[in-house]
């Protein structure tokens, strides 16, 4: 049985029919302290980056931490806007707020839309002037064929990158901000009463993994960025473009293995960095970017005042509350940046309270030994239905049903539809 080591598990509300990820997958493997590409295929191809994207966010985050125009216990506002995006979110409230330091973790471990929007807003003066902000950035680290359009990397067709740009952008994370660097390790968080879990099942299974990011797109498909270190030698891998989140991981966990393998044989190569390309533009100096010092400032200043407003008028001050699930039958929600249900699913129970039917999901998910990162179910009629998805296989559909139908939970292998991919 592969599944649970392997599996990405998410209990989902409904099924949607996504578009077949049309372009090529990129990949790319390199060291770290040398920036020499042990391998590499199609990575200056122009692909979307889904919530690749929150990683320039954090980078603006963090560029405004270190220079100390934000702190991470700062309090920062929830606007309707930022309220309105669709998931993967953690449903914080408009006219509520929450702390940078929570706004981080959410962007690192729960890929959160809506939280990517509340950064945004507080660095500029709008989600749509922060992504300017963002594509300069861009182009001042020498990602010369990204651009970006929102914060969230929801998906925008004029938003696009290349998996070297984004080895660039994580190679300059991991050397400009090491203090921070250590975040994207995080697995789990705590938030509105809720634990939240990492679904990078690299960061979790995989040897030596210390990050990154992963994300999902139906135009595009699965991406990942995954970085891990061995016998003092980091590398960064991306995988860009894959049909399912199982071939993404699997394709990353190769990529690493060989990685690690060939620098034990290019230790020539690796020590002769000075004339290679990649590493000039993988190594650009992080330059005292003060352009956008002044838009910052501002806006964080109207983001105090506003939580000054807020709090005299009584609201919650500490953290963004999420709301309770008030779901119409066939509703849909889709994590993008998490997972696709456009695979095999299992259901294990309808119940008339959603309090049970969520607690069986948790049961589920203890006894199959694997992690999620939300806890969702769909209202049908008078029931919740709590559904597990993210199985690659008919097979390990059904073998995750006969271990829980052996601990007496009912379970039904679902399959996905017919026009899915």
């Amino acid at each position: 049985m592969h599944f649970w080591k392997s599996l990405s598990v998410a209990v989902v509300l409904s099924c949607l029919c996504f578009g077949t990820a049309k372009a090529a997958p990129s990949t790319l493997i390199a060291d770290v302290q040398s920036g020499y590409i042990l391998q590499a295929q199609n990575a200056d191809a122009k692909q979307y980056p889904a919530s690749l994207t929150k990683i320039m966010t954090l980078y603006i985050t963090f560029d405004a931490l270190e220079k100390g125009l934000l702190k991470m216990d700062d309090l920062i506002p929830v606007s309707k806007h930022a309220a309105r995006q669709p998931p993967s979110k953690l449903g914080v409230k408009a006219g509520s707020v929450m702390t940078v330091r929570e706004a981080v973790l959410a962007l690192i471990v729960k890929s959160a839309n809506d939280v990517a929007v509340v950064l945004a807003e507080a660095l500029a003066p709008s989600e749509e002037e922060f992504a300017e902000m963002m594509t300069a950035f861009a182009k001042d680290l020498g990602l010369t064929h990204t651009q970006f359009k929102n914060a969230s990397g929801l998906h925008h067709p004029e938003q696009w990158t290349t998996a070297k740009d984004m080895a660039v952008l994580s190679i300059a994370m991991i050397n400009h901000f090491p203090q921070y660097y250590p975040l994207f390790s995080t697995k789990s968080f705590k938030f509105g009463g809720k634990t939240y879990y990492s679904h990078n099942n690299i960061l979790l299974y995989y040897k030596g993994a210390e990050g990154f990011k992963t994300g999902f797109v139906s135009a595009v498909g699965y991406n990942v960025i995954s970085t891990a270190k061995r016998d003092n030698r980091t590398l960064v891998g991306v995988v860009i473009g894959q049909k399912t989140a199982q071939k993404r991981d699997s394709q990353m966990r190769v990529l690493l293995d060989n990685g690690f393998a060939k620098v034990k044989k290019k230790q020539a190569e690796l020590a002769r960095h000075g004339d290679n390309p990649f590493f000039k533009k993988a190594y650009i100096s992080k330059q005292h970017r003060d352009t956008y010092d002044p838009v910052i400032v501002a806006s964080i200043a109207q983001c105090k005042e506003k939580v000054n407003r807020l709090t005299a008028e009584g609201n919650q001050t500490l953290l963004a509350s999420i709301p309770s699930f008030a779901i119409a039958d066939d509703t849909v929600l889709i994590e993008q940046g998490d997972y696709s249900p456009a695979e095999w699913s299992i259901q294990v129970g309808a119940f008339q309270n959603k309090d049970k039917a969520l607690q069986q999901a948790t049961t589920a998910q203890t006894l199959l030994h694997v992690r999620t990162n939300t806890v969702q179910v769909s209202a049908h009629q008078n029931l919740f239905r709590s559904r597990l998805s993210g199985f690659e296989t008919k097979e390990d559909a059904e073998a995750a049903c006969k271990i829980l139908s052996d601990q007496s939970i009912p379970c039904l292998a679902i399959a996905p539809r017919k026009n899915m991919f």
